[in-house]
């Protein structure tokens, strides 16, 4: 089965519906022709083993189709993408965070990206396929995560199988993916509202960025979306509510929704106008609730005010 039948079933088959992503990282720097011919390869047959684990089902005769990222495919070096490295972190990063599974094809051992990545699995709680053409790392076999870590020994038919059975044992949590994605999400935009409030409005973000011991370039990433605060390490998130002067004991709690009824009725006739989804309609009333308030300049009885307030948030 070829990429482009896999996908065009898929859609139709959960239109208007969010489908399980998957990952699928591996080198793309320094490798040299021979290198760069075996990782296409395997990617052709990892995406092929994908296919026939997800359209059709051979063991449950289901299809469960998933939606699959390719870094090589987007934003190798060798591409004319336009993307400046920062760029290309911003991405992947992304594209991880909305990952439901990773499949790392590490060629002999893999690439400083790719253990970036698989890292950045690891504190996402999602299944990881590590496979490897030579050797298995000792370290990555040993990480105490929902992690596989084997070689197939540059055999096509055996890579194939290990994904296809990855796929399956995790098949469960792969589909409640989206879900459990979409409710951490909800469950930090609270938290992050108040700490991007209280950034945008420090007098020293550099004196702040210091104490808390981190780039500053990488608080203004995280705190632009819950996905990145969710996944703050735990002393960071501590120590930058601490300076910023904001309360983490309502972590768990989602702030009130009240709001005047004339501007709840303009958010509901801009959503469905606009077709905005409900997480959408949810982060804009967070987004509502904290700009009026700290005062700001908005004018919510009105669609176009929400429709403002939509655009600053892309």
């Amino acid at each position: 089965m070829s990429a482009s039948e896999f996908e065009m079933p898929a859609t139709a088959f959960l239109a208007g519906k969010t489908l399980p992503e998957i990952y699928l990282a591996s080198p793309v720097t320094g490798l040299d022709m021979d290198s760069l011919r075996h990782i296409k390869s395997d990617i052709a047959h990892v995406k092929s083993a994908i296919g026939r684990a997800t359209g059709l089902d051979r063991i449950e005769s289901e299809c469960w189709p998933v939606s699959v990222y390719v870094p090589a495919e987007h934003t190798s070096p060798r591409l004319d993408h336009g993307l400046s490295d920062r760029e290309i972190y911003k991405r992947n990063l992304s594209k991880v965070h909305d990952a439901d599974a990773l499949i790392v094809i590490a060629e002999n051992g893999g690439s400083a990206g790719v253990g970036q990545e698989v890292e950045w699995a690891i504190r996402l709680g999602i299944p990881i396929a590590f496979l490897t053409a030579g050797d298995v790392s000792r370290q990555i076999a040993g990480v105490p995560a929902l992690i596989s870590a084997q070689s197939y020994n540059r055999d096509p038919s055996t890579l194939m199988a290990q994904v296809e059975n990855f796929l399956r044992l995790w098949k469960p949590m792969i589909l409640d993916g989206p879900r459990r994605r979409a409710s951490r999400t909800l469950r930090y935009e609270p938290i992050t509202l108040r700490l991007r409030g209280a950034w945008q409005t420090c007098r020293n973000p550099t004196d702040v960025a210091a104490q808390v011991r981190v780039n500053l370039d990488y608080l203004e990433l995280a705190l632009s979306d819950a996905r990145y605060v969710a996944t703050m390490p735990t002393e960071t998130l501590i120590e930058l509510a601490h300076h910023l002067g904001v309360s983490l004991t309502a972590l768990d709690k989602h702030p009130s929704f009240t709001l005047p009824a004339a501007l709840l009725r303009s958010l509901m006739v801009a959503a469905a106008e606009d077709a905005w989804s409900d997480r959408l309609i949810t982060t804009l009333l967070y987004e509502g609730r904290a700009a009026l308030d700290r005062g700001d300049p908005v004018d919510l009885e009105t669609l176009a005010g929400w429709r403002q307030l939509r655009q600053r948030l892309t």
